[in-house]
């Protein structure tokens, strides 16, 4: 749906920005902008609004609510309250101050990943260059295993933004890959010396279940750059994450885009492994199913082996094993020091607070149990009337949660919902189950941030595969 379709039918259904605001976590200011053309929404974006306005419209044609009625009284937890964008480091800094007193393990485990990352690396430092940075969470673990992140392309103003703030001494070479010149490439051979590793993961809507699949998605040849840029850098290895469902994407002509993935990468001279892997399986408190490759340059003789799991789904049944391995870590596990939050409520921490959702939805999801969905309300009047069993649904405490995407924010996305608080995901809560520190900073837009969490790789398990890289390839 294009965006001027999108205000054509919220005109003729009368439901104002502010509505459309509310239902998406979008300032009305950005609904606005849109609006007239000054700014120009992501298809991610024009998604979210969409699904918002398609059930804002049910709602009216089933007569559950007239979201088109102007509110007369406000509630407690009025717009207003709201915590407004971060803007500077030192603005994120100084409002951190009162957060953290409550004991969590893993917000602990985090903050140590932290301080290795910014540890001053020494001069012999493995170089590793970032493409397709985003706000920077495969560069943060690979800054925690040791690694110097001397430089980034990224197209995106808002991440280049947030990557700046917390990679100070990386430098942006670029921000459209496709506009990236054979002579600059080799400017930065002639800057940085040898680069020992290239990392990123190309956007990956192209290749998603949450996209339309085009064969012919202009995002979906964005690998062809990246092994352009590796075969004139001729770095050690790289790294290249993406979506689970890459591997059986097809062209237009029939062939798996991962063979011609393949096939690219390999006439860069490289040889190739990779591997369909969950990052809850590697202490994410996440399921979060990605397919991972690593090119090892020809002339190094190591054949690339993938982390074991480091830890194991809870299980009631016993398992005979020669080691030890700990449990996957629950949203529970990393939440556990945050304030409880109901809609419109907000805290200390600066990215722990709620939006305000609809009165209907609350009524819908009140007395829904963890793991449910208001769509098995047992009262017909109480389910949404669109959707599937995975949308208005609750997570579980006490296992990982599901995948964190752009639009966790949205109640009516799928598996958006607190495990008990009749709300969706604050933006704090979404940056832990990305295993993001409390430390990283987020600065812009809130939606630019919930983009940026969302698109992230995990630091957690980046610094693991950093560290194989680096101890298999390195050494050698």
């Amino acid at each position: 749906m294009e965006y001027a379709i999108i205000k054509e039918k919220r005109l003729e259904y009368k439901i104002s920005q502010t509505k459309i605001a509310e239902a998406t976590g979008f300032s009305k200011a950005t609904i606005s902008s849109w609006e007239l053309g000054k700014t120009i929404p992501s298809i991610d974006d024009i998604q979210i609004v969409s699904n918002a306005l398609l059930a804002l419209i049910d709602n009216i044609n089933s007569g559950l609510s007239d979201v088109r009625k102007k509110r007369i009284t406000k509630s407690k937890a009025v717009k207003k309250d709201l915590p407004k964008a971060i803007k500077n480091s030192d603005e994120y800094y100084k409002s951190l101050k009162n957060v953290g007193q409550i004991p969590c393990e893993y917000r602990d485990s985090l903050s140590d990943l932290y301080h290795k990352a910014i540890t001053k690396k020494v001069n012999d430092a493995p170089k590793a260059l970032a493409l397709f940075s985003g706000c920077g969470g495969l560069s943060l673990g690979f800054a925690a295993a040791g690694f110097d992140l001397i430089g980034h392309v990224e197209i995106e103003d808002s991440a280049n933004k947030i990557y700046d703030a917390n990679f100070p001494d990386s430098k942006l070479l670029g921000t459209d890959i496709c506009d990236i010149t054979e002579s600059q490439i080799k400017d930065w051979k002639k800057e940085f010396g040898d680069i020992d590793v290239v990392i990123g993961g190309p956007p990956c809507q192209g290749f998603s279940l949450a996209g339309k699949r085009d064969p012919e998605d202009l995002r979906n040849q964005l690998f062809k750059y990246y092994s352009n840029i590796v075969s004139l850098i001729h770095p050690k290895a790289f790294v290249f994450e993406n979506v689970r469902l890459l591997t059986s994407m097809k062209t237009t002509d029939g062939k798996l885009f991962i063979d011609c993935i393949f096939d690219s990468f390999s006439k860069a001279g490289y040889h190739l492994v990779k591997k369909e892997l969950n990052m809850a399986d590697y202490g994410v408190p996440q399921s979060r199913e990605r397919v991972v490759i690593v090119g090892v340059r020809n002339d190094i003789d190591v054949d690339f082996r993938f982390p074991i799991a480091t830890h194991q789904p809870n299980s009631d049944t016993y398992s005979l094993s020669l080691f030890e391995t700990p449990t996957q870590i629950s949203f529970r596990d990393a939440t556990c020091d945050l304030i409880h939050l109901e809609s419109g409520e907000v805290s200390d921490d600066p990215l722990h607070w709620s939006i305000v959702h609809p009165d209907h939805v609350i009524r819908w999801l009140k007395d829904v149990p963890e793991g449910c969905s208001a769509h098995d309300n047992e009262n017909p009047n109480l389910r949404p009337p669109s959707g599937f069993n995975t949308t208005y649904k609750r997570i579980k405490w006490d296992e990982p949660c599901s995948t964190i995407t752009t639009n966790f924010s949205m109640i009516s996305g799928c598996r958006n919902v607190h495990p008990a608080a009749t709300r969706s995901l604050t933006i704090r809560e979404a940056a832990r189950a990305q295993s993001f520190p409390d430390e990283f900073v987020f600065l812009g837009k809130w939606g630019d941030v919930r983009k940026a969490i969302g698109n992230a790789v995990p630091p957690i398990f980046a610094e693991i595969i950093a560290e194989e890289v680096k101890n298999q390839v390195l050494s050698k």
